[in-house]
């Protein structure tokens, strides 16, 4: 099982930038089995913005890529 397969709402999702590091946390899961599973992202500091949606698929392409890291709660 992936990491981003079993997110669940208080994990923190970092991303590593050029030389800029991003945190953000999952603040909401769609449990749906009928639908594409994505994530709410809520990020802190000067990345403060309205919580952003990903798709588990765009997630797993970061992490494959080593744009991102999950540390779950």
């Amino acid at each position: 099982m992936k990491q981003v397969d079993n997110l669940r709402a208080g994990d923190i999702v970092i991303w590593k930038g050029d030389g800029d590091t991003s945190m953000g946390m999952v603040i909401d899961t769609n449990p749906d089995p009928h639908d594409e599973q994505a994530v709410l992202v809520q990020f802190f500091g000067k990345h403060d913005v309205l919580p952003l949606h990903y798709y588990y698929h765009e997630l797993d392409d970061f992490l494959e890529i080593g744009e991102i890291r999950i540390q779950h709660g």
